[in-house]
């Protein structure tokens, strides 16, 4: 039986495997075609070079559509890159496994960096209701202790992901029963942004500063790839499929001239403010960034790690959330990298 129940897990991890790689596949040529289609194809030198690096030194064919959209979105082929699949399947099993995971569940972000920056105000685990210093919160106080700072707050549910499981509650109606509904989760404070992001973004969704980090061999972390995250339309929060990004330069915290649709479409301002990116510099950047290189120093064996953070009113820094598992590189290594290229990821490769 104990062998059977072995030969079923392998071959439910390689359907597993096979299904992601087709994903990432198809999403890579989806984009490219759109690249494609407004910008014309592809060098076909650069495409060779792609083919190329992903067989000879990645190890794999699979590994060449990401390259081809990196190649297309920086205008070159630059060795180095980290494929987006070959990230989720060679480089976190080795740089990350199941620590990463720990980010998905947000009840411990004060207990793993004990950082005043998260603006966490309660956690709602099996069903209990947790204040930040770890007290179960009556249900009669309950409202009192999560609208103290305003009338809404954030619940993001364990679960989580590219604004998935993201619910705005508000004081006025708010039911106890109802939000013990929503599962396992974080309350937040609800942020009022910068005035720079309000101006920029024109909208109520809070832009997001997305700093990727990585600790070396040695623990020694450092700034990989930034950009700002706007949303669009009249949403509370930011949603994958809607947001805007602009380049941030890793030294100045300045904004690029290009920004990007989700398409990786290049605009030189927000389509809703019609402010162009250029001239403009991330509030406060010094401060996100040794936040991010301080939480992530206590834990350097997730290896690499996405912090997205953003800048309240008052100029203060505030880390939503980190992303230790599939925390997503591509933007950063089409728009800034190779970012990862002295860490010797290239090399790894997939466990058995």
């Amino acid at each position: 039986m104990s062998r059977l129940i072995g030969i079923a897990k392998t071959v439910a991890k390689a359907i597993l495997r096979r299904h992601y790689a087709q994903n990432h596949i198809r999403a890579a040529l989806g984009k490219l075609a759109k690249l494609e289609a407004a910008y014309g194809p592809l060098n076909p030198a650069d495409r060779a070079r792609c083919d190329a690096y992903a067989v000879e030194v990645l190890g794999n064919a699979r590994f060449a559509p990401w390259l081809y959209v990196y190649a297309h979105v920086a205008g070159e082929y630059r060795d180095g890159w980290i494929p987006d699949n070959f990230y989720d399947e060679c480089v976190l099993p080795h740089t990350s496994a199941q620590y990463g995971e720990l980010s998905g569940l947000r009840s411990l972000n004060t207990c793993l960096f004990d950082a005043p920056e998260f603006p966490d105000i309660a956690f709602l685990l099996n069903g209990m209701f947790i204040a930040r210093d770890g007290r179960v919160i009556p249900e009669k106080a309950l409202a009192d202790v999560l609208f103290r700072h305003g009338d809404r707050v954030i619940f993001k549910s364990d679960a989580s992901q590219s604004g998935v499981g993201v619910t705005v509650l508000r004081r006025e109606g708010f039911d106890p029963a109802g939000a013990r509904r929503l599962g396992s989760g974080l309350f937040q404070r609800f942020i009022r942004q910068h005035e720079l992001f309000e101006r920029l973004g024109n909208c109520p969704a809070v832009a997001t500063l997305r700093l990727t980090t990585a600790a070396d061999e040695e623990g020694n972390v450092s700034l990989r790839g930034a950009y700002l995250r706007f949303g669009q339309g009249e949403g509370d929060y930011l949603q994958s499929a809607e947001e805007v990004n602009a380049v941030v330069d890793l030294r100045t915290g300045e904004l690029g001239p290009v920004g990007y649709l989700p398409s990786y479409l290049k605009i030189d301002r927000h389509p809703q403010s019609d402010l162009p990116f250029a001239g403009h510099s991330v509030p406060n950047f010094h401060g996100c960034l040794d936040a991010a290189l301080r939480c992530h120093a206590r834990m350097p064996y997730v290896r690499c790690i996405g912090w997205d953070m953003t800048v309240d009113h008052e100029g203060g820094v505030q880390i939503l959330e980190w992303n230790g598992g599939h925390n997503g590189i591509k933007f950063t290594e089409a728009t800034q990298g190779p970012c990862f290229a002295d860490l010797g990821w290239h090399r790894l490769r997939r466990p058995a």
